[in-house]
């Protein structure tokens, strides 16, 4: 049953207040049609909770614009999103095109730094967020009295012409339900060439204001968090606090070796700070994901002025680069008709008791590292 205005709806209730289900929620093709992103396809995810999402189809279908009951749970660049022709994939290049958005994929071929690798250039976390999606397909409808729709489509990575490198192709499909406040993705990466290729993979979940603010919490149960370098080391005392912006702040970086459930799931949040005055109520962001295909949780602290976002991002790599994971012995490879599946949940936070379940499994997680 689709859970909406405060009580449950039967498919039957619904059918006789609306027009059809799309009066409440659905997926909604759309082409951008201003500066950079002009001529972008897109379509609008709408589940009737008050959660929107925007997915860009020409851009990996990643999410760009997502917003829960009118308040941003994202980050924007300001020069927001580009159509893929603008691209550049020379080294730092990836920055100048990319609008951030709720959820930034990045790879397949490197995720991170760039480098040279083998004779070639990796710019900074690969092309496959400004790769178009071909064979995209919307399907929504009842099932018994839950309205599910989802968004399917297929983003390929190869070289020019496919000669002399990879064939990856990636599946992915997004979807969620009316009443919903989730929003799931599901990946199927196949290598489709006949020599085996690098699988770098990250999810790049950019959250920001007003989710992110000063006293702001990142929820995560590890066995051990490091920084990545100098910077992150001198913030590691406060790595799970959001901080008030401030200009020129440098980015601080930590790794995180996350206690899956015991379902194998790993999970991560960002949860506001309490705020006082009318209509104000709980918001996070809580990602969960398959910890088995994605044993790394990075984390991305970013609170300049005006560059302001926290990035919780699960991967299968680290972010240095991929000359430095095959230094380390720790490229991922996919075989010749090899296949790999990630999953990724986004879920709203926005009551006490959602927060507090969630630090509650938590802290028990935490405890049984501890042996109590």
């Amino acid at each position: 049953m689709a859970e909406l205005f405060g009580r449950k709806w039967t498919q039957d209730e619904l059918r006789a207040r609306t027009g059809g289900a799309g009066q409440l929620g659905g997926i909604e093709r759309v082409v951008l049609d201003d500066g950079p992103a002009r001529g972008t396809r897109a379509a609008i995810l709408r589940t009737g909770t008050g959660l929107e999402a925007e997915v860009l189809l020409d851009r990996g279908l990643d999410l760009g614009r997502t917003s829960f009951r009118g308040q941003s749970l994202c980050y924007r660049a300001p020069g927001g999103d580009a159509h893929p022709a603008y691209f550049d994939p020379q080294g730092l290049s990836w920055l100048r095109t990319c609008g951030v958005g709720m959820l930034a994929t990045c790879g397949l071929q490197n995720v991170g730094s760039p480098c040279e690798d083998e004779g070639r250039a990796h710019g900074l976390h690969g092309g496959i967020g400004a790769t178009p999606a071909h064979d995209v397909g919307v399907q929504a409808g009842w099932q018994g009295h839950a309205y599910r729709f989802r968004i399917t489509g297929q983003v390929r990575e190869v070289t020019p012409l496919g000669f002399f490198g990879p064939n990856l192709c990636l599946t992915r499909t997004i979807s969620s339900a009316l009443g919903s406040n989730s929003i799931l993705i599901e990946d199927r990466i196949v290598n489709e060439g006949f020599t085996p290729s690098a699988l770098m993979f990250l999810y790049h979940v950019n959250i920001g204001f007003p989710v992110l603010d000063d006293g702001s919490r990142v929820l995560v149960a590890a066995r051990k968090s490091e920084p990545r370098d100098a910077t992150a080391k001198a913030g590691l005392a406060s790595w799970n606090r959001g901080d008030a912006p401030k200009a020129g702040f440098a980015e601080q970086v930590f790794f995180h070796d996350v206690i899956p459930d015991a379902k194998g799931t790993g999970k991560a949040a960002l949860v506001a700070p309490e705020r006082e005055g009318a209509g104000a109520a709980p918001l996070g962001l809580c990602l969960e994901y398959d910890a088995k295909a994605m044993p790394r949780l990075i984390q991305w602290k970013q609170m300049g002025a005006g560059v302001y976002v926290m990035g919780l991002e699960p991967a299968n790599c680290l972010v240095m680069g991929r000359a430095e994971e095959r230094k380390r012995g720790t490229l991922p490879m996919l075989a010749p008709g090899e296949e790999r599946e990630f999953r990724l949940r986004l879920s709203v936070l926005s009551t006490a008791e959602e927060v507090t379940a969630l630090e509650k499994e938590l802290a028990g997680l935490e405890a049984r590292k501890k042996g109590k």
